[in-house]
C-alpha cells in the first residue's frame, strides 16, 4: 500500500505544533499525548523519506522531542521551566476552571463573488454542464424538478494545476449570488488529532443554515485519499466524517440550492466512495486552455492598458499561439514578467514615453518560466476521464 508522505508530514507538523502550544499553556497531560504521537509520526517519516536533507531535519526534530519528553518525566516543562505546584496535604483536587467556549468559526462569506461564468476563459463544455446541473435549478425549477427529486448538487472538478478550478467555483457562486465558502486543506489538517473531523462537521452544519450556498473544498485529495493507502486511522476518520456529512447535504425544496464542489489535481488518488453515485457524481475535466481561451486570457491581461502592446513587435495572437500547453496561471505569470521588464526600462528612462512590451520580453519571460503541467499527467487525466484509471 502506498505511503502518503505529504499527508503524513502535514499531520506530523500539526500534532507537533499542537504539542508546543499545549506546553506553553502548561497543559502537560494533553501535551504528552501529542508528543508521543509526534515521535511516532517522525519515525514513519524518517523511514520513508528519500531526501537526505529532509531526513536529517526530521531526525533533529525527533531528538528535540525526545529531550522535551525526558524533561517532562523529571517534572519540568521546558517551555515554562516550572515544576507543577504540589497540592497541599489534605486538600482535594482543585476544581478545574470551566474553559471559555470558543466562538463558532465562520467559514462562509455572505458577499457573493462578482465574477460570473462569462469571465471564465474557454471551458465551454464545463460551463454548459454547470448551467445544466446548477443554474437551471434556480432559473427553471419546474423543469428541473420534473426530472429530479432534489436540488443538492455535487461536482468534482479535476485537471492540471493552474487551470482555474477555484475561479470557476467562485464564478458559480457569483451566478447564484449565494454565500460561499472556500475551504483549503490547511483549514482542516492543521489541527491536532480529533479536531479535523469536528471542523468538517462544523463546516457542514454552517452550510445547512443557508437556503442557498456553495461549499468549495480545494485539494480534496489531501484529506480524502483512498482508504487502501497506508494512512493513519486519524486520516481515515476524516474521510468517514466527510462522507457522512456529505450524505446529508442537500435539499428537496424548489426554492433552495446547495452546491458542494471539490477540486483536485490527482483524481485517481481519491477514495472510490467519493466518486460513486450520490456523491461527486458530476465530474468535470478542467482542461488546459485552447487557443481561444489563451487569447481571452492574454487580452484580459492587457485590457486596462492596451497601449503597452499595441504597435509592439509582438501581437496578442502570437503570444496565445506560442503558449500552447501552458496553464492559465502560467500564462498570467509570463505576461506579468513581460510587463515588469517594460516597466523597468521605463523607470530607467523616466523622461521617455512608457515602454511597450516586446518580443524579447516575451522570449525572456517564457525562458525563465517553468511549465507547471507535466505532459505525462495529461495522459493520466484522459485515462481517468475515460474510466481507465
Amino acid at each position: 500500500m502506498a505511503f502518503n508522505f505529504e499527508i503524513k508530514k502535514r499531520t506530523y507538523v500539526a500534532v507537533r505544533d499542537k504539542c508546543v502550544e499545549q506546553l506553553k499553556a502548561d497543559d502537560r497531560d494533553n501535551a504528552l499525548i501529542n508528543l508521543d504521537q509526534a515521535v511516532a509520526l517522525s519515525n514513519e517519516l524518517i523511514a520513508h523519506c528519500q531526501i537526505p536533507e529532509l531526513t536529517t531535519k526530521f531526525k533533529s526534530e525527533q531528538a528535540t522531542l525526545l529531550k522535551i519528553k525526558a524533561k517532562l518525566a523529571e517534572g519540568i516543562n521546558p517551555y515554562t521551566q516550572k515544576k507543577p505546584e504540589p497540592i497541599p496535604q489534605g486538600a482535594g483536587k482543585p476544581a478545574a476552571a470551566k474553559p471559555e467556549e470558543a466562538p463558532k468559526a465562520k467559514y462562509f462569506t455572505t458577499d457573493a463573488p462578482n465574477h460570473t461564468l462569462e469571465d471564465v476563459a474557454g471551458l465551454e463544455d464545463v460551463k454548459q454542464q454547470i448551467k445544466l446541473n446548477v443554474l437551471l435549478r434556480l432559473q427553471n425549477p419546474d423543469l428541473y424538478f420534473h426530472y429530479h427529486d432534489t436540488s443538492g448538487c455535487r461536482i468534482l472538478m479535476y485537471g492540471p494545476p493552474g487551470t482555474g478550478k477555484t475561479f470557476v467555483a467562485e464564478c458559480i457562486a457569483g451566478e447564484l449570488k449565494c454565500p460561499y465558502a472556500n475551504i483549503k486543506i490547511q483549514d482542516i489538517l492543521d489541527k491536532y488529532v480529533g479536531e479535523a473531523p469536528r471542523k468538517i462537521k462544523e463546516i457542514f452544519e454552517e452550510a445547512n443554515t443557508y437556503d442557498n450556498c456553495l461549499l468549495f473544498f480545494d485539494e480534496i485529495d489531501g484529506m480524502c485519499s483512498s482508504r487502501d493507502s497506508d494512512d493513519s486511522a486519524h486520516t481515515k476518520d476524516i474521510l468517514t466524517t466527510f462522507l457522512t456529512c456529505m450524505s446529508g447535504f442537500g435539499t428537496d425544496s424548489k426554492e433552495k440550492v446547495r452546491v458542494i464542489i471539490a477540486a483536485t489535481n490527482r483524481p485517481w488518488a481519491l477514495d472510490s466512495a467519493l466518486i460513486r453515485g450520490h456523491r461527486f457524481d458530476t465530474q468535470l475535466y478542467v482542461t488546459l486552455p485552447d487557443y481561444d481561451a489563451r487569447l481571452f486570457l492574454v487580452k484580459k491581461n492587457f485590457k486596462k492598458h492596451m497601449d503597452i502592446i499595441e504597435g509592439s513587435d509582438i501581437t496578442m495572437e502570437e503570444i496565445a499561439t506560442e503558449l500552447e500547453g501552458w496553464s492559465g496561471a502560467d500564462i498570467d505569470s509570463i505576461i506579468t514578467k513581460m510587463k515588469d521588464y517594460a516597466m523597468n526600462r521605463t523607470i530607467a528612462n523616466p523622461d521617455a514615453p512608457y515602454e511597450k512590451v516586446t518580443r524579447a520580453d516575451f522570449d525572456k519571460a517564457k525562458a525563465s518560466s517553468r511549465n507547471s503541467v507535466v505532459p505525462e499527467s495529461l495522459v493520466a487525466f484522459e485515462a481517468f476521464r475515460k474510466g481507465e484509471l
